[in-house]
């Protein structure tokens, strides 16, 4: 199902007012003679999206089968409730509510759901702007704005749109005749401002969403801090920066930080480093690896770094601490 954009945009609703347009002072003229400065944002765009496929709401039984799949068009799922997996060609990772997840065109993943029932919010579209790429990393936990820019982007097109019937050469949706232009344009613009949204949240510009906005995702601390103690668990072999965390949870770093240290009366990537050094006994006791070994293993970037880690937690450098293993068991 495919849109064609409308210059309805286009034209200047100010021309009484704007009389000369310097283009190189990037300035307007206004009748009684004042300069104003412009700022040139015209055909600056990170996204765009040319059409949309599909886009519904469901909800899986249990009897959901999990298969392979692979499209030529790209898909957007906001978890509404439960939890599950989604895997790709990357990793596996956990989903659960609130959570978006990307499945590019042309790349084989699959989805199951660990709960009863799983609500799912679904957009598929065809969109190959390179900035793309940022949302195949993992899944990410979208802010309270974001959330509702996106459902407002799948009701408009669920309203817009009629589906296919089982006899017709394609499957899928199709806009309904005598859509009108804005609304079309609407769509496009919506998702793209979505888009934009999220990944400037996740390289860490802060200008499209409020500080407060993000923070609302979780109202229980005690379950965010429960949720970012598992992250961090499964992301052991990862270099993570506290940005990392906070861009995956959709939440500010004030805010995480002060939550999470109320409730372990630790810093975050103290934590961290607490349960990397943990594992990081287990596999000198365990496992006949060298230190830079297990240094590389547990995501440090350098044997030196892992040392001084290491002694910091434990108080003995993973020499002494291999040593004193040896000895204890030469005692038993």
């Amino acid at each position: 199902m495919f849109f064609v954009k409308s210059d309805i945009f286009a034209k200047s609703d100010t021309q009484e007012v704007c009389t000369e347009v310097n283009s190189d002072k990037n300035s307007v003229m206004s009748a009684d003679g004042k300069d104003f400065n412009t700022n040139i944002i015209e055909n600056i765009k990170a996204f765009n999206v040319s059409a949309v496929v599909s886009a519904y709401y469901y909800s899986s039984k249990p009897k959901f089968e999990p298969r392979l799949e692979k499209y030529s068009f790209s898909q957007i799922m906001l978890m509404l409730d439960g939890e599950g997996v989604y895997k790709t060609e990357c990793g596996e990772y956990k989903i659960s509510k609130g959570m978006m997840f990307y499945r590019p065109a042309n790349k084989t993943s699959t989805y199951e759901w660990r709960s009863d029932r799983a609500g799912i919010a679904l957009i598929s579209f065809i969109c190959h702007s390179e900035a793309m790429s940022i949302f195949e990393e993992e899944p990410t936990m979208l802010c309270e704005e974001e959330v509702h820019i996106l459902l407002d982007v799948i009701k408009t097109c669920a309203r817009s749109c009629e589906l296919l019937k089982f006899n017709e050469p394609f499957r899928g949706m199709r806009f309904k005749p005598g859509t009108p232009d804005v609304v079309l344009g609407f769509i496009s613009s919506s998702l793209e401002r979505f888009l934009s949204m999220v990944y400037c949240r996740l390289r860490g510009i802060d200008l499209l969403v409020n500080e407060s906005q993000k923070a609302n995702v979780y109202i229980d601390s005690s379950k965010l801090v429960e949720d970012v103690i598992s992250y961090l668990e499964d992301n052991l072999s990862k270099r993570l920066t506290i940005r990392d965390v906070c861009a995956h949870f959709g939440v500010s770093q004030s805010s995480l930080t002060k939550k999470f240290r109320t409730e372990t009366r630790c810093g975050l990537m103290e934590y961290f480093n607490r349960m990397k050094t943990e594992r990081a006994e287990k596999l000198i006791r365990e496992c006949p690896d060298s230190f830079a070994e297990i240094s590389e293993r547990l995501g440090f970037s350098s044997s030196g770094y892992f040392s001084k880690v290491f002694k910091k937690q434990t108080g003995m450098t993973p020499t002494e601490y291999s040593k004193y293993v040896s000895k204890r068991r030469m005692i038993k």
